[in-house]
């Protein structure tokens, strides 16, 4: 793999992080579909963009799980 091409994976990666933050802090569905729209547009979403989403919304599920285990 390229050294450009890692750059624009990683780039990929951070958006889907990015608009998985968004979507945690604003979880409506006018939101969600903001997002599917601006994440379709070239009609196809990059391996490394879903990958990001993923990653940001299952460490935000284990936070939860976390802060009630300390209570």
């Amino acid at each position: 793999m390229t050294e450009e091409n890692q750059t624009q994976n990683d780039e990929d990666f951070d958006y889907g992080c990015e608009c998985a933050m968004t979507l945690l802090n604003e979880p409506t569905e006018d939101r969600l579909n903001d997002l599917i729209d601006e994440l379709d547009e070239d009609g196809m979403i990059s391996t490394e963009v879903v990958y990001g989403l993923l990653a940001t919304i299952l460490m935000s599920m284990n936070e939860e799980e976390h802060e009630g285990d300390e209570h």
